[in-house]
């Protein structure tokens, strides 16, 4: 069944199908699942068979593996109009190297993988436009890969402060964080206490003001000055 004409446009606006032939898309959209989960909900498990990947329409979802040692780590927080679980598709082994769950109550569709790669193979054209979406996607995890390797703890939170900001030329600035702090802890490869200790030393210093979710910069350039290194500028301001 072709969806409604609103998840029909936000499904064409991501670059997996937007380029594709018009009857291609409308076969695609034809096969297309629409459902509802809870916030809490666990939508897809590490090492389960991968059939479907995932477009979100509302809420956010948290995606995780599970170490030999049974502790969790957070990989991506996939928030609206993001897909996840695609890169499945080009894979030898079908699996979902992670697992998925539902962070507020959530909104998404689920697409086939076998249709999919048809549909791609059928349209050179929008492969190439697909292999630009996910090498900047690539680059993306490089850029965050960098900063988990090779940023202390204090300097790593600053980085993650200074890429929610909409606007990075101007100096002052206000944000309203999107993810509880232990999910942020969590993101950053950290425990929800260093974070905390974390949060109250730049507050000390004058580097942030915080209030719940809320958090005000009083100088972008300070926090940067504050560990006067260069990796982390052009990790920052890429």
């Amino acid at each position: 069944m072709i969806p409604a004409p609103e998840i029909r446009h936000t499904v064409l606006r991501h670059p997996l199908f937007q380029h594709l032939d018009a009857a291609v898309q409308d076969r695609l959209l034809a096969s297309i699942r629409e459902f509802h989960q809870p916030a809490g909900a666990l939508l897809i498990r590490q090492g389960q068979a991968a059939v479907n990947f995932f477009l979100v329409l509302s809420g956010k979802v948290k995606l995780f593996r599970i170490s030999q040692d049974g502790q969790e780590k957070v990989v991506e927080i996939i928030h609206p109009g993001q897909t996840f679980a695609e890169a499945v598709m080009f894979m030898q082994r079908s699996e979902y190297p992670v697992c998925a769950e539902a962070l507020d109550p959530l909104h998404l569709v689920s697409v086939p993988n076998a249709l999919m790669l048809q549909a791609l193979s059928e349209n050179p054209q929008a492969c190439l436009h697909l292999l630009g979406h996910l090498s900047i996607r690539l680059h993306q995890r490089l850029g965050e890969l960098e900063t988990l390797t090779l940023q202390n703890a204090t300097q790593r939170f600053a980085l993650y402060l200074i890429q929610q900001l909409e606007n990075r030329a101007e100096d002052c600035a206000e944000i309203d964080l999107l993810l509880p702090k232990r999910l942020i802890a969590a993101r950053l490869s950290m425990q929800p206490e260093t974070l905390s200790r974390i949060i109250g030393k730049l507050r000390e210093e004058g580097l942030v003001e915080v209030q719940g979710r809320h958090v005000r910069i009083p100088s972008v350039e300070a926090l940067l000055g504050r560990f006067n290194d260069a990796p982390v500028q052009r990790v920052t301001l890429r």
